[in-house]
């Protein structure tokens, strides 16, 4: 795509040139503008996949140290669970979301930019100073039309991980028999899972928010809390061999709490390095917008500006008008990352997380007695609590009923 619209861009330049045809001339602006968003969403996606593999390599020495030892049965090993269902081909709906935020937040800069250098360095009547106006009102109306018609923009990003979550706490839950497995026979837990996996497929998002409680409804409409069934039903959920139940809370252990622990800390790391860069940038470009407007208003005091400006005092004029907007953009970016609210929310899941992977370790080097398999049970809920409630956090953070167009 890059590629060709950048040789799309070539011919049009040359025609214009060779040609002189005010077609080419007016529209080459557009044409230009055109081609810096397709280059600009193209980038970033670009950019995108190459910090992730880079992220990757980088975190390999940690994430094999948090590997489980080859002894730990996997969670599908066991009866009765199943891998995530084959589903349609994977979309990046975040870079999606984030690709068009960051369109929008360079839009209006563009189009100062165009107005700007229409002004200052192309003369008022001339066939490239309308091409540029042109390419401002299509900035514009490019900018509205994006932000009416993308409601709910961020919807398809939070429906896929919500889903995605919901599919992996699934698996945990009929791995340690709680919450709708509870007290069920191997066939009973079977016929609940298909159940809930094809409704949690074909589920939307207000579904969704239903599904993930940790309770089950009665005909009455009453909730029963998974925490306190556990401990009322008091069945024989889990298998009643101790060596069974040891080897099912160290898979929940490896598979779910360390590598969750591990998934946070990752996660807040980058998006703290991605807000120390989205801020000094943004303090950057206040910094040099001062400057810029400093050095025109000695411009414009000592006269040096007038009916014939010199180049210098053109550029310094466009950088005046050009680095506000440019500021707004940093400042817009920065919200749509939302990186410090949510390295804020990992860290603290992470740190509850430890708490319960302590407690479980615990478990484990404690006596066999006949409630192990309780305590069991009851702290696989809470650490269900503690995922879904960062889910909710999470949604909160990012979820945008609209984009905001950083006007």
């Amino acid at each position: 795509m890059a590629v060709g619209v950048s040789l799309a861009l070539s011919a049009w330049t040359a025609a214009a040139v060779l040609s002189g045809a005010p077609v080419f001339v007016v529209s080459l602006p557009v044409v230009g503008v055109i081609w810096l968003l397709v280059l600009l969403d193209c980038g970033y996606l670009l950019g995108r996949r190459w910090a992730h593999r880079r992220r990757r390599r980088a975190t390999r020495p940690r994430r094999e140290a948090w590997a489980p030892a080859p002894g730990i049965r996997r969670p599908i090993d066991y009866p009765n669970i199943l891998p995530r269902p084959a589903g349609d081909t994977p979309v990046d709906q975040q870079g999606r979301y984030r690709a068009t935020g960051i369109r929008l937040a360079v839009l209006p800069a563009l189009a100062v930019m165009c107005l700007t250098a229409q002004t200052v360095f192309l003369e008022h009547g001339g066939d490239l100073g309308l091409g540029f106006v042109l390419a401002e009102c299509l900035l514009l109306v490019s900018m509205v039309w994006t932000v009416w018609t993308s409601q709910e923009p961020s919807q398809p990003w939070v429906t896929s991980r919500i889903r995605a979550e919901l599919f992996r706490r699934e698996m945990f839950l009929l791995l340690a028999a709680v919450g709708p497995y509870l007290g069920r026979t191997d066939e009973e837990a079977g016929q609940v899972r298909d159940a809930r996996l094809s409704r949690l497929a074909a589920a939307g998002p207000a579904e969704l928010g239903t599904f993930a409680r940790l309770s089950d409804r009665g005909p009455d409409g009453a909730e029963s809390p998974w925490q306190d069934t556990v401990w009322l039903q008091r069945d024989n959920g889990l298998p009643d061999t101790t060596a069974e139940t040891t080897e099912r809370m160290r898979t929940y252990l490896d598979y779910r709490v360390k590598r969750q622990v591990l998934f946070f800390e990752l996660a807040a790391g980058t998006c703290e390095r991605t807000e120390d860069r989205l801020g000094r940038t943004a303090k950057a470009a206040v910094l040099a917008a001062v400057a810029v407007a400093v050095a025109y208003a000695v411009l414009l005091h000592s006269g040096r500006t007038g009916d014939d400006p010199s180049t210098t005092s053109a550029v310094i004029a466009l950088l005046a008008a050009g680095l506000p907007p440019l500021c707004n953009m940093a400042l817009a970016v920065q919200n749509l990352f939302a990186s410090q609210r949510l390295a804020a929310s990992y860290r603290e899941t992470r740190q509850e997380l430890l708490e319960h992977e302590h407690t479980l370790r615990g478990l484990l080097a404690g006596p066999a007695d006949a409630e192990r398999a309780d305590r069991f049970r009851s702290l696989v809920v809470r650490v269900e609590s503690t995922l879904t409630e960062e889910l909710r956090r999470w949604r909160i953070i990012v979820a945008k009923s609209e984009f905001d167009a950083g006007l």
